[in-house]
């Protein structure tokens, strides 16, 4: 039963409606009601808005700061429990009254809609009419209509102070101005009795080589992962906090520090003494897990050493790279492979290494090879896993080829195997005055094998007895160049090594001395082993003499010293392995280039430092030309006084040359252009004089291809040097390692001295100093 039963079969939906409209008008009356007596609780509010906005609060004492904010809660509050007091919420005949009056509705249709008939119940025709006259009185109700609150805060505040409030609010927004927050913050944080200052900084992870970040009161910052956050707070009062899981400042006497690793992005803040010293948004760069893969299939060298070509990187460089040697599908212990490590790079980097295997118990059997790289944040990476056979030494001795064999079965079956290898050994040793004649120590090897091998127990004891079949096995085969092969193969891999850690030049130069002289010990004794059975060596072989492995070393040098170190990793991969696929030359040869002709490499020569020259004088015009020439170079008429004299050594060259016919009529071009580039710049005309400098330099590269391809005419080497390269295709290897000339080189190191002295010139500008340390890097 509602409050407008029997009215709502007349206008159905009426009382839902009258229902709304009461409450807004009891809302409205206990608004007019509760506003007033808000004053003035509201003008104190106000009063202290307005001075937090003229930032009044900010130097008070921290005493008398809080006392002030002590008293302003004290009034306001006072002044809400009297005035409200008494205050009563509207009843709903009072609502009800409000919207009868708003809507000038007569005789009070909704506070007595509830009426009922005094007298006549029962009797039909007096409850008709009472209908009736329900219908008629509400089907004449007009629109309800609800006025607008009428305060009478003037009343209570005839003075109009709350106008000039408002008008200091205005004036302390636009004084503010983006402040305003942390203003009004400022009520509520009083100012300590000492400021206290911060020193806050972020310092990456070592292996990042990244700098420390120093951090201001507030910022976003990016750094990467495993990054530590450290903070020192000077003359604070109480011991300060931070927004970061256990993490606590330690200290006393106002000094306090704390240090945190950041693992993920946060929103960190420093407090001190009520107020927020501190506040930085940090986002983390994630440490990319590294890359391997193979970069071709495992294979065996000539000497039998395992080549495993492998591509590897990481965004902050790899700390260990292996590979992991595991018997396929079979029993036995992984075989952990060490692998030079890439020098750290913003790409993958190609690597070769070689490693003899040829002394482990799984030399020539199926194995499964699985490349594994971690980086200094812990995260790993593996490659595919490949299946090759693993390379061996060919052993040609029938007692030698049992032992390696009892050998492999011992390492993956372990003691599984003890039994059987007992066996073999007591039978190998049958009769020792029949078999063992002249042959004492290999006798009592194997029996001292056999009694270690009825006593072993643990892994370490088959290894022992492992080590000791492989050394009689080797005793039985005539060997001499396996232990140096090893040792250049250890050496390699220790300047490769070097060269990526970026280590000292001068250490690097030693190490790669010691590599020249292992390598021309380990040639000679290649050459007094081999086969003399007086037969022609293959006509398409590749001849490595001396000259070209000492140029081959000098480039690498070079090329270390020019801060291009994966290039000289590269070309000492590859002369690593025209080491490993060497092989001895029968018959008398000499060890040279095979009867190369001296007068074409000394023209060869020549020509080179021509074009060196030449391109040194292409460079000064060009700076003269934008008139950044050298003083020194005595300008236009000293570049043309240069030019004459480049002139000049080529006709002589041309008169000393023995073969006149091979590249003549470029090397008269040559002249010819020079002659005019010499007049140009006679006349000061640059740009003409380089556009003839580059046609001079033209002219020499086709001479010189016509020389070099003379000398390979006469020396018979079917279109290819000593080391199988394309003598055309100047500066490159037999791979795709492309190697400076000594122009180039000296160039690079020069301009690598330049930019050193000038990033140690701390006056340039912080933004050419910058790009000055990028460039570093690169070296």
């Amino acid at each position: 039963m509602t409050r407008y039963s029997g009215t709502t079969e007349f206008r159905p939906g009426w009382a839902e409606r009258a229902e709304r409209y009461v409450a807004a008008a009891r809302f409205i009356v206990g608004f007019e009601r509760v506003w007033p007596r808000l004053w003035p609780a509201t003008g104190i509010a106000g009063l202290s808005v307005a001075a937090a906005l003229f930032n009044l609060f900010s130097p008070l004492p921290w005493p008398l700061h809080s006392l002030i904010l002590a008293c302003l809660v004290t009034a306001i509050a006072l002044t809400l429990y009297f005035n409200l007091e008494h205050v009563r919420w509207p009843r709903w005949d009072e609502g009800a009254r409000r919207l009868e009056r708003d809507s000038a509705l007569k005789h009070r249709p909704i506070s007595e809609s509830s009426d009922t008939l005094a007298a006549g119940t029962g009797d039909a025709f007096a409850e008709e009419l009472w209908r009736a006259h329900l219908k008629a009185r509400i089907g004449l109700l007009p629109a309800f209509r609800l006025a607008l609150p009428h305060s009478q805060l003037a009343k209570r505040d005839p003075r109009a102070l709350r106008y000039g409030v408002l008008v200091l609010i205005a004036f302390g927004l636009i004084i503010a101005r983006g402040d305003w927050l942390q203003r009004l913050e400022s009520i509520f944080t009083p100012n300590p009795g000492l400021i206290a200052t911060m020193d806050a900084w972020i310092e990456p992870p070592a292996y990042t080589g990244e700098e420390p970040v120093y951090l201001g009161a507030s910022g976003k910052i990016t750094v990467p992962t495993g990054s530590v956050l450290k903070v020192r707070v000077h003359g604070a009062d109480h011991r300060p906090s931070v927004t970061l899981d256990d993490v606590h400042f330690g200290g006393d006497k106002g000094e306090y520090a704390t240090e945190a690793k950041l693992t993920e992005n946060d929103h960190v803040r420093v407090r001190a003494g009520g107020h927020t010293i501190g506040s930085w948004k940090i986002t983390l760069i994630p440490d990319k897990p590294p890359t391997i893969a193979f970069a071709a299939a495992p294979a065996a060298t000539e000497r039998q050493a395992l080549k495993l070509s492998y591509v590897s990187g990481d965004d902050y460089g790899i700390t260990a790279a292996r590979a992991i040697i595991k018997p396929h599908n079979g029993p036995g212990a992984p075989l952990i492979v060490d692998l030079p490590l890439p020098e750290h790079a913003d790409h993958p980097v190609t690597l070769t290494s070689f490693h003899d295997l040829t002394e482990h118990p799984y030399a020539g059997l199926v194995v499964d090879i699985t490349l594994e790289a971690m980086d200094a944040g812990g995260n790993k990476a593996t490659s595919a896993t490949v299946t090759f056979k693993l390379p061996q030494r060919i052993f040609t001795d029938p007692l030698a080829r049992a032992l390696i064999e009892l050998r492999q079965n011992l390492a993956t079956a372990g003691l599984a195997a003890k039994l059987r290898t007992i066996k073999t050994l007591d039978a190998l040793t049958y009769a020792p005055e029949l078999f063992f004649e002249g042959k004492s120590a290999p006798y009592l090897a194997l029996r001292m094998a056999l009694h270690s091998t009825e006593g072993a127990e643990t892994g370490e004891d088959f290894r022992r007895i492992e080590d000791l079949l492989w050394q009689t096995a080797v005793g039985l085969e005539h060997g001499g160049l396996l232990t140096m092969a090893e040792q250049l193969r250890r050496l390699q891999a220790m300047i490769m090594q070097m060269m990526a850690q970026g280590a000292a030049q001068a250490d690097i130069d030693a190490a790669l001395q010691s590599y020249n002289e292992l390598m021309q010990r380990y040639l000679a004794a290649l050459a007094q082993n081999a086969p003399q059975n007086g037969g022609a060596g293959d006509p398409n072989a590749k001849v490595l003499g001396d000259q070209d492995i000492a140029a081959l070393l000098k480039a690498i040098q070079d090329l270390s010293q020019a801060g291009d170190r994966p290039k000289a990793m590269q070309l000492l991969a590859m002369l690593q392995s025209l080491l490993e696929n060497a092989q001895a030359a029968g018959g008398g040869g000499q060890g040279g280039t095979g009867g190369g002709d001296a007068a074409s490499d000394q023209a060869l020569q020549a020509l080179g430092d021509l074009m060196g020259k030449q391109r040194l004088l292409l460079d000064k015009t060009f700076r003269q030309a934008d008139g950044n020439g050298d003083s020194k170079d005595g300008g236009a008429k000293g570049l043309a006084q240069q030019q004459g004299q480049i002139r000049g050594d080529l006709e002589t060259l041309k008169k000393k040359s023995d073969k006149k016919d091979a590249g003549g009529p470029d090397l008269d071009k040559a002249g010819r252009y020079m002659e005019d580039a010499q007049q140009a710049l006679s006349l000061s005309d640059f740009g003409r004089a380089s556009t003839l400098q580059k046609y001079v330099l033209d002219e020499l590269r086709k001479g010189a291809e016509a020389v070099a391809k003379a000398a390979r005419q006469t020396q018979g080497q079917n279109g290819q040097d000593p080391l199988g390269r394309n003598p055309t295709a100047r500066g490159t290897s037999g791979g795709d390692v492309r190697i400076p000339d000594a122009q180039v080189l000296q160039r690079a190191r020069d301009i690598l001295m330049e930019l050193r002295r000038r990033a140690g010139q701390q006056g340039r500008p912080k933004q050419e100093l910058d790009y000055i340390d990028r460039l570093l890097k690169q070296f």
